[in-house]
């Protein structure tokens, strides 16, 4: 069945192969879900390297999207475009859903009563589009498609949990990765340890190494690296004399006054009062 309300912005269909479409409602600058049902090919084609459920997954695209892997068919397609949002829904942030620039193998792997829950989402926003026009229709399909995507997240946050043992090892060769960049001295020949380079170093999207980070360790990347170079800047004003115009550019801050300045602001004093009390 294909609902195609091009008034609201909003596509949604139904078992069937959604390789023809999906491209074409990317480039349109509409947002894509697409709820795959139970296979062995789903656990396999996406990469999956850890099961959690095999009720089937939930593959999500932002508008542009270069589309590497998308199946070859699915239960529910639901898209929408962002445009239906305009002066209806201002606080609402598309950065805050992170999962749409995901890359396949990180796609939602729900449980049976998740995906439950998903489809129950998309129809009943399939049976308001078919609702009699009234003054309440676009408010109402605006509060249902926020619910699908909070409820994404709500899915996603449990898998990140169930996934904590698997996530640990990434996190630990993540902060051994930062560590041995840090102590290397070379940080003006290496370049900053930015954060789409560290992702391509675990193998994930940025989005979802962003979000790993912040459920595991509850910090931003940028967040992390600085505490491990101020980490080091205090161990190296302990134990040696060195200037700190070339502490500062080992260490890879942009000046010494602005290094005094985040130094001061974490350990409360600066850098020579450091170390002269220690």
């Amino acid at each position: 069945m294909n609902d195609n309300c091009q008034s609201f912005g909003l596509f949604i269909d139904e078992n069937i192969d959604p390789r023809p479409v999906t491209a074409t409602l990317c480039r349109s600058g509409y947002y894509v879900m697409l709820l795959k049902g139970a296979s062995e090919e789903c656990e396999t084609k996406y990469g999956r390297c850890y099961c959690d459920y095999n009720e089937g997954s939930l593959l999500c695209y932002c508008p542009g999207s270069v589309l590497q892997s998308v199946p070859t068919a699915c239960c529910r397609l639901f898209a929408f475009h962002p445009a239906l949002f305009s002066g209806i829904c201002e606080e609402l942030r598309f950065t805050g859903y992170t999962f749409f620039s995901y890359a396949p193998k990180e796609a939602l792997h729900p449980s049976s009563e998740e995906r439950n829950i998903l489809i129950s989402c998309i129809d009943g926003i399939r049976r308001e589009l078919f609702h009699s026009p009234d003054r309440y229709k676009h408010t109402i399909l605006i509060r249902q498609i926020t619910c699908l995507l909070d409820q994404t997240v709500r899915f996603y946050e449990r898998q990140f949990i169930t996934r904590e043992q698997v996530n640990k090892k990434l996190i630990a060769h993540y902060e051994t990765y930062v560590s041995e960049h840090v102590v290397s001295e070379k940080y003006m020949m290496r370049g900053s340890l930015s954060t789409t380079r560290c992702a391509e170093r675990l193998q994930l999207s940025n989005a979802y190494f962003e979000d790993l980070l912040k459920y595991g360790l509850g910090r931003t990347h940028n967040c992390y690296l600085q505490l491990m170079q101020m980490e080091a800047a205090k161990r190296k004003l302990h134990s040696t004399d060195i200037r700190l115009a070339r502490l500062v550019d080992e260490l890879g801050f942009p000046s010494v006054s602005y290094f005094c300045l985040v130094f001061r602001k974490l350990t409360g004093y600066t850098p020579e009062e450091y170390r002269v009390i220690n």
